[in-house]
């Protein structure tokens, strides 16, 4: 059974634990879900610093996904030996499930029923086929980021594996580029992300503050037009008993499920 409930500020849970900051106080209004992104320009903060390219468990699924085992789909070839683009509209959904599922699945049995994951979509390269955000491991020391995109042969490829500790998944509404936020202990930073034509990740600027006593990280965010995305999270303690996910709505509400839910049914940055 699904139960909505009023959210308590995920993103503000998790970079402030241990931390000893305020919780926000003031109300921020939240932006209409990003749609598909446009080529406008946008004048950087002064604060941000233009950087060099980078390169870098068994469980009960839930009801509304089906079981599959592939790692990759069955296209339709052009002569060039590419797949189409329908192809690869047509399979990001089944691959992004089995590697979710997969992941999910050997923590799940290496840690003793101990897992922890967060994914979400976003089209980083604006070619109408969005990527995977799939954060997984244990706990907040552990975590792994990974980006994964649906490649010409409409094959499942790993773009890029960053550390996920503390990080939480946002967008910056003028430029549309993908931001990773962290947060921990009073000390942020917010690193914008593009992805070239060949599927590198490129992070193409950075801002890191320390907070003060009387600022959070959502000010500090919607300053610069980031905003957080919708994003699902699933976890379980042990074997005995049963995984919990949660559908955040950035700035709004959650649902709870019982078991793992996987949908990956995109609404440019939004679960809708």
């Amino acid at each position: 059974m699904k139960h909505k409930l009023i959210a308590l500020s995920c993103l503000t849970a998790l970079l402030l634990a241990g931390c000893g900051v305020d919780e926000p106080n003031e109300e921020i209004s939240k932006p209409d879900p990003v749609r598909v992104p446009t080529t406008e320009a946008t004048t950087e903060p002064e604060t941000t610093t233009t950087i060099a390219t980078t390169t870098r468990a068994t469980t009960t699924k839930a009801t509304t996904t089906a079981a599959t085992t592939t790692t990759s789909a069955t296209t339709t070839k052009t002569a060039a030996g590419k797949a189409t683009f329908t192809d690869r509209l047509d399979s990001y959904a089944g691959l992004y499930e089995d590697v979710v599922q997969k992941t999910w699945d050997e923590i799940y049995e290496r840690n003793d029923g101990t897992v922890s994951i967060a994914y979400a979509l976003y089209d980083i390269d604006n070619d109408q086929i969005p990527e995977l955000l799939f954060k997984h491991g244990t706990c907040e020391a552990d975590f792994v980021l990974d980006i994964y995109t649906v490649d010409l042969d409409a094959k499942l490829r790993l773009v890029d594996a960053l550390s996920g500790g503390h990080t939480s998944f946002a967008y910056d509404e003028k430029t549309n580029e993908l931001v990773l936020v962290w947060g921990h202990m009073g000390a942020m930073s917010l690193d914008w992300y593009t992805m070239t034509d060949d599927f590198k990740l490129k992070q193409t600027n950075t801002y890191s503050h320390e907070l003060g006593n009387d600022e959070d990280y959502y000010n500090i965010m919607s300053d610069r037009d980031v905003w957080e995305m919708d994003y699902i999270t699933a976890y379980s303690f042990d074997k005995e008993s049963t995984p919990k996910s949660h559908i955040m709505y950035a700035y709004s509400e959650y649902e709870e499920v019982d078991g793992l839910y996987l949908d990956f049914t995109y609404n440019a940055g939004a679960f809708r």
